[in-house]
């Protein structure tokens, strides 16, 4: 029987929640409360013009969904629509009769529909997502940090909690940060509704002047069983406009040493132990050869372009390394056949401009899971080629596509979906 894809009722929203329970054990949904509360925040989330739910039928069964989400992308300093998506649940006993493939298949094609050029979701399982095109973006590290050993000095004097009348001026402060760092996708709603509904995030403002220029939500873990004082501190987000908000949020978690042993801090920033007096995260492991661990690292979000000609017009006004040639660049888009196929390239002191044909100095080819993560700099190209996953004509060439591609910083995304 073939997959009927469409939005999702509200009448078969209990089915989908049962599916994504059993999908997903850690979520916790197993009494009648839990199912309750799920519907509710889905439903909640629904009334968000941007956000859906789509399920994939067998005649009139539902036997898998998703959650799709239009975000606006901070790429390069231009702002695009960028669809992602969650959620992917199959039943159980779907499992294995491509209802996840052609799930996402629908989501690729949904937002061409819509003029995206990209889309990004976070992956149960990596080879499966790359397989389908997409790309791996900045690993994720987990720094475990004691907080005697972040940086001494800085004053505390701009720190506050967060308070109910904060809305408005930590969505500026949030949008602000967006602006600024390539990666980012813009806060939406129930993003700020877990600051000021969540009873168990905490949430501490630097403001100054009566705008806040950075914020640091975070949880509390139990560190010990048998010991009720001793708390891990969770970093959820860390916003920081200058060095000085950072000075003074640092200087708040170094005092909470008397009863925090460890301060865990997932981030995209890979410098973290330069911050720190001792960047051992305390599980004394050594990495052969004599390398003490400083923390674990992860494929987190991932990108895929769905729109090679779409996205170099899109990024007309972007400084390609100054570089001057024209490429002609051959995606191999087995999944997306439209995408499948080769562009030319015509570079101008960095500016790109697309081509329909004609000559050109050099051909690159790669996969577009490898060349969704070159575009958005989470690689660079010299390691592509280095590893054997790209093609070009002539390696005389490999150092001009390399500096056409390269990026000051790797992109950063702070939202879960």
């Amino acid at each position: 029987m073939n997959n009927t894809i469409k939005k999702i009722p509200l009448r078969d929203l209990d089915v989908f929640i049962s599916i994504i329970g059993n999908a997903y054990p850690a979520f916790g949904i197993a009494s009648d409360q839990d199912r309750e509360k799920m519907r509710q925040r889905m439903v909640m989330v629904s009334k968000d013009p941007t956000i859906a739910h789509y399920g994939v039928y067998r005649g009139r069964k539902l036997v898998g969904g998703m959650r799709t989400y239009d975000f606006n992308m901070n790429l390069f300093s231009i702002e695009t629509m960028v669809g992602g998506v969650g959620l992917v649940a199959v039943d159980l006993l779907h499992k294995k009769q491509k209802a996840c493939r052609d799930l996402i298949m629908y989501f690729i094609h949904l937002y061409q529909r819509k003029g995206s050029s990209m889309v990004a979701l976070y992956p149960f399982r990596p080879d499966f997502y790359r397989k389908m095109g997409f790309g791996y973006g900045a690993k994720l590290n987990l720094y475990r940090i004691q907080p005697e050993d972040l940086p001494s000095g800085g004053s505390r004097e701009h720190l506050r909690y967060l308070a109910p009348g904060d809305r408005k001026v930590i969505k500026e402060c949030s949008d602000r940060f967006w602006q600024k760092h390539h990666g980012m996708f813009k806060i939406k709603k129930h993003e700020l509704d877990y600051f000021f509904k969540n009873p168990a995030a905490k949430t501490v403002v630097y403001e100054d002047h009566k705008r806040i220029r950075g914020y640091l939500s975070f949880v509390f873990k139990r560190a010990d069983d048998e010991n009720m004082l001793k708390n891990h501190i969770v970093i959820r987000e860390l916003v920081y406009e200058n060095r000085d908000v950072l000075r003074e949020l640092l200087a708040f978690l170094r005092v909470q040493s008397d009863q925090i042993p460890q301060i865990l801090f997932p981030t995209q920033d890979d410098m973290i132990h330069f911050l720190v007096k001792d960047p051992r995260d305390g599980s004394d492991n050594i990495i052969p050869m004599i390398g003490h661990q400083t923390n674990t690292q992860g494929v987190g979000v991932m990108y895929r372009v769905i729109d090679t000609r779409k996205i170099f017009r899109l990024l007309a006004n972007h400084q390609f390394g100054g570089q001057s040639y024209r490429l002609k660049l051959s995606i191999h888009d087995s999944f997306l056949k439209d995408n499948n196929g080769s562009v030319v390239l015509q570079f101008d002191n960095g500016r790109a401009s697309t081509k329909k044909g004609g000559a050109y100095d050099v051909e690159v080819t790669l996969d577009v899971s490898d060349f969704s993560s070159l575009l958005v700099g989470s690689v660079d190209y010299e390691t592509l080629y280095r590893y054997g996953l790209t093609d070009i004509s002539d390696a005389q060439y490999v150092d001009t596509v390399a500096n056409t591609f390269r990026v000051k910083y790797k992109p950063i995304c702070h939202t879960t979906f």
